[in-house]
């Protein structure tokens, strides 16, 4: 099943919750580091009790050991969406998987991030493409147990192709149209990431800078639905 997540990237606490209560349909709420930190676990309560699934995103990644604690204390708390960052290798995404083991937390792993181009593999020394290392960093993801991974709307279609393993393909870097990137340089539309495989739509400021959130959030369900 498609879905959209709201990147409810604000500064304040009240803001953020007033923007939840205005919201109509019970959509993914994902909290990145700014909130979380201010709102902690209280923030992530507040906004399930209010009946939406919740995407924390953390991007863990650190030694095997401290990423399960890490996962481990969030399984206990109702998220239902985790992300690490598949650059931590093998061990690690597999003590993140064995750490919420027994619950229904799903762990998300970062491929390469939507502000990155062609020159980020050559900083890590890689003579890969963007694809090329997305694709290394998905699969060994995936095959060591992640629920889903995180990538740009120009890796997706390529990674459903060549990954046999089912996966959740969360795209970020939404846009309603082309025109404005902002910090984001691989973007898409709700059509093109959804024709290419995403199954969760991460869209943050078309919703939030919008005069009607709830008539966007609406035209971009309208979209899913119909793909």
């Amino acid at each position: 099943m498609k879905k959209l997540a709201l990147a409810l990237d604000v500064n304040d606490i009240n803001q953020a919750l007033e923007i939840v209560d205005e919201i109509q349909d019970k959509i993914i709420i994902k909290i990145g580091y700014n909130l979380f930190i201010k709102g902690g676990i209280n923030l992530v309560k507040q906004i399930k009790d209010k009946g939406f699934e919740i995407f924390l995103d953390l991007k863990l990644h650190d030694i095997p050991n401290t990423v399960y604690n890490g996962v481990k204390a969030v399984s206990e708390i109702g998220v239902d969406y985790l992300t690490i960052h598949s650059l931590g290798g093998q061990e690690m995404i597999q003590q993140a998987v064995k750490a919420k083991e027994g619950t229904d937390l799903k762990i998300l792993a970062v491929t390469i991030l939507t502000s990155h181009d062609e020159n980020y593999p050559k900083l890590l020394g890689s003579s890969l493409s963007v694809q090329d290392l997305a694709y290394r960093l998905a699969d060994v993801a995936v095959s060591n147990g992640s629920d889903g991974i995180v990538c740009s709307s120009h890796e997706v279609k390529f990674l459903k192709e060549h990954i046999q393993k089912p996966f959740i393909a969360v795209v970020p870097g939404i846009r309603l149209t082309k025109e404005k990137t902002d910090d984001q340089t691989r973007i898409a539309t709700p059509e093109e990431a959804l024709r290419d495989g995403a199954d969760i739509l991460v869209v943050g400021r078309p919703i939030l800078k919008a005069q009607d959130r709830n008539k966007i959030i609406k035209e971009i369900l309208s979209v899913i639905e119909e793909i």
